[in-house]
């Protein structure tokens, strides 16, 4: 098992082996974003590769003040899921920039992806106008086995008030407007994610600053 770094071209040609079709619209959309918002060159995505089969991807950035390491997305095609690859990789990732002296880390995690990121111990913010849901949190020392501690640590005054409503703005509205489809997997998600979605405290938070200024 090897972890690489593609090339626009390479992931294209390596997308393009996908055979679930679900897997492949969301290769796309990963492909697309990046071509979009991000850099090729700076921040080219990570693959696991086994037995010349790429079997999961990762796609992340680190601000240029290195604030925050942000993890954009992260999938394994249908054929190669259960087996702990994106674990692995998510991990991979987090130990080779342990010594980039990031502060935080924060994640946009589709709903197909809560199951994953619960077991890693996360709490989720809130959820924005594309169905991603937020997490901020301080950057582990040395793995992401500290998750769960460092999310059972975290407190809301870590930030800034400014800081803190810039997040709340992106998700102040919780899935108000999506349409019925939308609705039905928020729902779904809540009950996944139990005490672990965390936007009331966040609404508490936002709303005792308004009031301060």
């Amino acid at each position: 098992m090897t972890i690489v770094k593609l090339s626009r071209a390479e992931y294209l040609n390596s997308s393009q082996q996908i055979e679930d079709l679900n897997s492949l619209k969301f290769a796309k959309q990963a492909m697309d974003w990046w071509d979009d918002y991000h850099s090729w060159t700076k921040f080219p995505p990570l693959c696991m590769r086994e037995n010349d089969k790429d079997i999961c991807y990762l796609f992340y950035e680190v601000s240029k003040n290195k604030e925050y390491l942000t993890i954009h997305n992260i999938f394994t095609p249908k054929a190669y899921r259960n087996e702990g690859y994106a674990f692995v990789l998510l991990e991979h990732l987090f130990t080779t920039l342990v010594h980039e002296d990031i502060k935080r880390f924060k994640l946009f995690c589709v709903s197909s992806s809560i199951d994953f990121y619960n077991k890693i111990g996360m709490n989720y913010w809130g959820v924005n106008h594309l169905g991603q849901y937020y997490c901020d949190f301080k950057m582990p020392h040395s793995s992401i086995l500290e998750i769960p501690k460092i999310v059972k640590d975290a407190d809301m005054h870590e930030f800034s008030d400014e800081d803190l409503l810039k997040i709340y703005e992106k998700l102040r509205l919780n899935g108000k407007e999506f349409d019925e489809k939308g609705k039905k997997i928020y729902d779904d998600c809540l009950k996944k994610m139990g005490k672990r979605y965390i936007f009331e405290k966040l609404t508490k938070r936002a709303k005792s600053i308004v009031i301060k200024l």
